[in-house]
């Protein structure tokens, strides 16, 4: 990709978490230009989930960090890495992800936090009994840093109930849960 500036023929919104009435909304701060390409390698944005597409961009130098997120033609990109390798010029990569509509800590009542998070598979376990079959499903919901949920509680994902198993939140830009789900078939 080219640092100069007929390459950044892509419009792309710069995304910041923002306090909303009853919780977080990711909100579009700016829009900018940048060189923007699909790769064909993984990106790992979760430590203990699975990957997603690669994007890499170049953006002239400009206030971001991986606490920002970006609107790519309408699709939405978690940030992984921000670099300046050129002076002036920042080389980022991102993941293309589909942030879903949550709600934290729903076992203390209908009224938790909102917030956007990306949901990533971990596992999915099938257990046979006699009379019948249970499907175990296990994700990592990964938040902003603003997101903490209790382990042990409820967090509601697109509509669906999951219990907060581990919370892995070292990350100094964003917190990742294992969260879980168990069915009868």
């Amino acid at each position: 990709m080219h640092y100069n500036a007929s390459a950044l023929r892509e419009r792309v919104e710069v995304l910041e978490l923002a306090a909303v009435e009853g919780g977080w909304a990711w909100e579009s701060v700016r829009r900018t230009w940048a060189g923007a390409e699909l790769t064909d390698r993984t990106n790992l944005f979760s430590e203990v989930g699975i990957g997603a597409r690669d994007v890499r961009l170049v953006l002239r130098r400009q206030n971001l960090t991986l606490h920002n997120a970006l609107r790519w033609k309408g699709q939405h990109l978690l940030l992984t890495s921000i670099v300046e390798n050129i002076p002036g010029w920042l080389d980022v990569q991102a993941a293309l992800v589909e942030p879903a509509a949550c709600r934290g800590n729903v076992h203390r009542g209908e009224n938790g936090p909102t917030f956007p998070g990306v949901l990533t598979e971990k596992y999915l376990r099938h257990e046979q009994d006699h009379p019948m079959a249970t499907t175990t499903v296990c994700y990592v919901l990964v938040t902003p840093k603003a997101v903490e949920l209790a382990p042990g509680g409820l967090v509601d994902v697109a509509g669906e109930p999951y219990v907060v198993q581990i919370a892995h939140t070292l990350d100094s830009w964003k917190n990742e849960y294992e969260i879980w789900r168990k069915s009868d078939l």
